[in-house]
């Protein structure tokens, strides 16, 4: 979009009459675009335009593109009704050149994020890599298949950000230990890969020893078993089911893990959120942060660790940190 685009909505007529790639528009358009929108509007549409013009920087007006800017604005600040300015003033702009709308599902999935990021509604306890570990550490320490098993629940949804529904769908065979005692986790299909192209993930040694441990305790150990659901439902009298645990009884566990070691409120998306935190905590960037809990854009891992991303800002590096 050329800085033509960015003028065509402001101040007066004449400017009105160029369209976003530099051609011209008709005296009938230009009247057309008056009477459609207030002179108010148009300044507002001009702005609007101008922001999201320096933004996109030297990439394409289109959804890819778009959708890129509007995550960094939102990462930058810009709340819901200056983003829905924007999105207004760039299909206005399209209508007015006679372009086809730029705005498209890239861009919806970007929308639709920062609207759940700014809920109020969403005040979910985090539970960070320290607490994971602690909270991991007093499940085992029960003793029992369920210890065992709750335990490494926990870490391989810290050290993975899993989300609920990917835990139980986790099969014995999609972890791979590598030499060094860690492992490889795939997850097969998840709510970003709904082609189910599949993502291979880190575990550490610890997770990857806790893994072991519920799988050797409970039966699952064996070479021939390669198949069939990791975590399991353990029965009276300790024994092991077929079936996987529900959706439900891993949000129960864990509510109960973080309960163990003082955290409150807990849901299962907690261990994603603190994981989020911690790796921003640890020198991550929003990008890698994003790419590890494999969200659709940044504006959720933003919105989790925005206290950290505070922590790390201008102020805070260049005035109160020491050289």
């Amino acid at each position: 979009m050329s800085g033509a685009s960015a003028i065509a909505l402001t101040i007066d007529a004449s400017a009105i009459r160029e369209g976003s790639h530099g051609g011209m528009l008709s005296a009938a358009g230009t009247e057309a675009a008056e009477r459609a929108i207030s002179s108010e509007t148009r300044r507002a549409y001009g702005r609007a335009l101008r922001q999201v013009t320096e933004q996109l920087a030297d990439r394409s007006m289109d959804d890819e593109g778009l959708s890129e800017a509007l995550a960094e604005l939102a990462v930058g600040g810009a709340g819901r009704a200056k983003l829905g300015q924007i999105v207004a003033a760039v299909r206005f702009d399209a209508r007015l050149a006679g372009r086809p709308d730029p705005v498209g599902p890239s861009c919806d999935v970007v929308l639709r994020a920062h609207r759940r990021a700014t809920s109020p509604s969403r005040q979910v306890s985090a539970v960070d890599w320290e607490q994971a570990d602690a909270a991991a550490a007093a499940m085992a320490s029960a003793g029992d298949l369920i210890g065992l098993r709750n335990a490494a629940i926990i870490a391989t949804m810290s050290d993975a950000l899993l989300r609920v529904g990917e835990v139980t769908a986790l099969q014995v065979g999609d972890i791979e230990r590598r030499s060094d005692g860690a492992a490889t986790l795939t997850v097969r299909r998840s709510k970003t890969d709904q082609n189910g192209d599949g993502t291979t993930l880190y575990l550490g040694s610890p997770t990857t020893s806790r893994i072991e441990q519920w799988k050797e305790a409970a039966g699952l150990a064996g070479a021939d078993t390669t198949s069939g659901p990791l975590f399991r439902r353990v029965l009276r009298g300790q024994h092991v089911s077929a079936e996987p645990l529900s959706p439900r009884s891993i949000r129960e566990i864990v509510r109960s893990a973080a309960a163990a070691v003082g955290i409150d409120g807990a849901s299962g998306h907690s261990l994603r959120i603190g994981s989020a935190m911690s790796l921003v905590r640890a020198g991550a960037s929003l990008v890698e942060t994003q790419q590890a809990g494999r969200w659709a854009s940044p504006l959720m891992p933003a919105h989790y660790a925005r206290n950290e991303i505070v922590a790390r800002g201008a102020v805070a590096r260049l005035r109160y940190t020491s050289p």
